[in-house]
């Protein structure tokens, strides 16, 4: 049987190479744009086992133009061939990646959704609206672990979205093979698109070594979809009715130690979808489960604003690139953001029951639009809301875009709160050679029982491989209230400024230099002075990834309100100035044992400050993995000593890439919370799953931890799901 597959997969070679030629490297790669056309197949689908011996691949389409993006632009050290074809219900992506030393193939990660940068990895990325922005993302690893995400705006990656797909992986004795089966129903397409945007890209991870089909400008991220090429001839498919039912029922025990009391929990849910045209999908959720939601990484407020926790539920997650506003705004400071769908069913950071939601997202002819109403529950003296948003926006130019949004409700029921605004998302690749250039305009209002407020900002951006570049001002105004959305911090005008320069020495040790300067200014609503920040940074990464990182900042905070770190340690009302420095190296996380590090030093509020904190990863086998990270920060001030110490300890053994076992321990001696939460998670099938989870909650006091233990609640619960599409 081993004779006839390897005389196969001879076979195969020998025709794709005849069908796909040489084809010699392009001298300019801003203008190249390959083109794939995929076939639809006759016969029966291949079977999906990471072999590529079923007949019918004989009738993809092939090509083996892939090139090094990175460390230089060349040819690559290994030859890759992709096979691209579909039926009427899925595309079926095949890629032979071969590998002279296949010994030395990195394949550490057996989990779902696992770090594919950290191993050998191919990705293959869609763009079947034709947005030249956002895409959806499918990857795996040569065990076959599965990962799928959203890309959002060439520059937002959304890991935490899942969806029904299937993918296989076999090491080779010249390589490894990969077989990706990405049914039609799974993404939402435009069916009068002559092509969608395609993306294929290998990782060799031994060499840190990028490899891709398109995009091949190295100043450009990975996630671009701007120059990504083509895929013709996906048409006359079928998606059913387009109606999809996720079905579970969730049942547990809960016990409240403190109350010595005991529940049972019995719960049916729902999530409905139907595509009301291939490009357009409607949603519906009853009475939702967020059992499968990850812990949220522990932190301790030190500042004076509140801090920020993404979103994680599946449900929200699901098309959220419909309602993305003003780029990159709010990507890395969400202050203003308008929509934050992490404010429904979490008040005061507490679960609140969403009793039923609704759904439109997608696009409709030339719109992009998400409109989501939901409705909660009440709890004790909160009682149920009615929160809505809708967003739309249209494509303009060659690559950019404006659009409206408008949100309405408060989740706490305090206020009768409105907002809406506009933006426009100027974006183009070829505006200054090589980079990437976005300019993002936005402005909001919001209206909070008659009282209104505004919020304007705008964001340039130049980014390239050697020269990078940022500008951007924000006003938010002292009444400014988006209470579906996130702000921390209003009455202000924000300036911020950065440069980079990177350099690639011709070296085998170094792969990169980059030094980095900004400025970032607070001022009141009258230009007097808040706060001001000027430093500069120093990165070094080596060939395998390793990296070490210098920074210093000089600071001033003028403090107008009194506040306490931590609620803890008084900051009284006065001008200060500062110097911080930090130090920080990380090891490549492809390493058996990964290590980062990192110490930061200097004055804080006429005292002293010091934070030393790093994590270590063991990964001894591709079953099991095991991750401790410890963070201790010591302020030193006039007004007094605090300790704060934040660890947390995630352990991961995967039976298979679909059956995996996670356990997440947090601690931190501020709110002297100890937390603890394993879940099993198994997909017979791509439509099937279940799912158990344990947690356990305690407060242990910080002056005799750990001996001082007092359990608070404890729960197990079994969710069964299953996935009807029709």
């Amino acid at each position: 049987m081993d004779n006839m597959r390897s005389l196969f997969i001879g076979i195969l070679s020998v025709l794709s190479l005849l069908h796909s030629g040489a084809q010699a490297q392009p001298a300019n790669p801003d203008d190249y744009k390959p083109l794939l056309s995929s076939p639809k197949i006759s016969g029966e689908a291949p079977v999906i086992d990471g072999v590529l011996d079923d007949a019918v691949w004989a009738q993809a389409e092939t090509t083996e133009a892939f090139w090094q993006v990175d460390p230089e632009y060349a040819a690559p050290s290994q030859k890759t061939r992709a096979y691209i074809m579909h039926d009427e219900t899925t595309l079926y992506v095949g890629v032979y990646m071969y590998d002279d030393e296949p010994e030395k193939i990195s394949r550490s990660l057996m989990e779902r959704d696992p770090p594919l940068q950290d191993d050998d990895a191919v990705r293959v990325l869609l763009d079947p609206l034709g947005t030249s922005r956002d895409s959806y993302f499918f990857g795996v690893n040569p065990n076959g672990a599965r990962s799928d995400a959203l890309t959002e705006n060439a520059n937002r990656f959304r890991d935490e979205w899942d969806t029904i797909w299937n993918a296989k992986a076999n090491v080779v004795e010249n390589g490894w093979v990969a077989e990706f089966a990405i049914p039609f129903r799974s993404i939402a397409f435009d069916a009068n698109l002559d092509q969608w945007g395609l993306q294929i890209i290998r990782t060799i991870r031994r060499k840190n070594e990028e490899i891709r089909w398109s995009n091949l400008n190295r100043s450009r991220r990975r996630i671009d979809m701007s120059n990504a090429g083509g895929l013709a001839g996906i048409e006359d498919v079928k998606s059913g009715i387009g109606l999809e039912a996720q079905l579970f029922v969730t049942g547990g025990v809960v016990r409240d130690h403190e109350l010595q009391e005991t529940d049972l929990l019995l719960e049916p849910s729902a999530n409905i979808f139907y595509k009301i045209t291939s490009s357009l999908t409607g949603s519906l959720t009853f009475n939702t489960d967020f059992a499968d939601a990850p812990l949220d990484s522990r932190q301790v407020n030190t500042g004076r604003f509140s801090l920020f926790f993404p979103e994680t539920r599946d449900f929200f997650l699901q098309d959220s690139a419909s309602f993305e506003f003003s780029g990159g705004t709010f990507l890395r400071e969400p202050n203003g953001l308008p929509f934050f769908t992490r404010r429904i069913g979490i008040v005061d950071s507490a679960p609140v029951d969403i009793i039923a939601g609704a759904k439109i997202s997608g696009k409709a002819g030339p719109v992009n639009l998400g409109v989501i109403t939901t409705r909660t529950g009440s709890r004790d003296d909160l009682e149920g809301q009615t929160l809505s948003a809708a967003r739309f926006a249209i494509d303009v130019l060659a690559e950019s875009k404006a659009g409206i949004i408008v949100t309405n409700g408060d989740p706490t029921g305090e206020t009768n709160n409105t907002v809406a605004g506009a933006d426009f998302q100027y974006r183009s690749s070829s505006l200054f050679g090589e980079g990437l250039t976005t300019v993002d305009f936005s402005y909001l209002r919001s209206i909070t029982d008659g009282e209104q407020g505004s919020f304007g900002g705008v964001r340039a951006v130049y980014d390239g491989d050697r020269w990078s570049s940022t500008f951007r001002f924000d006003h938010l105004g002292e009444n400014y209230s988006p209470r579906l959305g996130f702000t921390n911090r209003t009455g202000v005008n924000r300036y911020r400024g950065s440069g980079r320069r990177r350099w690639r020495p011709d070296s085998d040790t170094i792969r990169n230099i980059d030094l980095r300067g900004f400025v970032d200014v607070f001022t009141d609503l009258d230009g007097s002075l808040l706060d001001r920040f000027v430093g500069g940074s120093a990165f070094v990464r080596n060939d395998p990834g390793d990296g070490v990182e210098l920074e210093y900042r000089n600071g001033f905070l003028n403090i107008r309100e009194a506040f306490d770190i931590a609620d803890e340690l008084p900051v009284p009302v006065g001008e200060y100035h500062f110097n911080e420095y930090e130090v920080s190296l990380r090891t490549s996380q492809a390493r058996p044992v990964a290590i980062r590090a990192g110490v930061e030093w200097g004055g804080a509020f006429d005292g002293d400050f010091i934070e030393v904190g790093g994590s270590i990863s063991l990964r001894p086998s591709r079953f099991f993995r095991l991750e401790g990270e410890y963070e201790f920060t010591k302020f030193d001030l006039p007004s007094g000593e605090l300790g704060i110490h934040i660890g947390s300890l995630e352990n991961t053994i995967a039976f298979t890439p679909d059956m995996s076992l996670k356990t997440d321990i947090q601690y931190d001696n501020i709110s002297e919370s100890f937390s603890v939460f394993s879940r099993f998670s198994w997909e017979p099938v791509p439509t099937q799953e279940v799912f158990i989870a344990v947690s356990h909650g305690a407060l242990i006091e910080r002056e005799t931890f750990p001996q001082n233990y007092r359990a608070q609640s404890s729960s197990v619960s079994l969710r069964l799901g299953h996935t009807l599409r029709l």
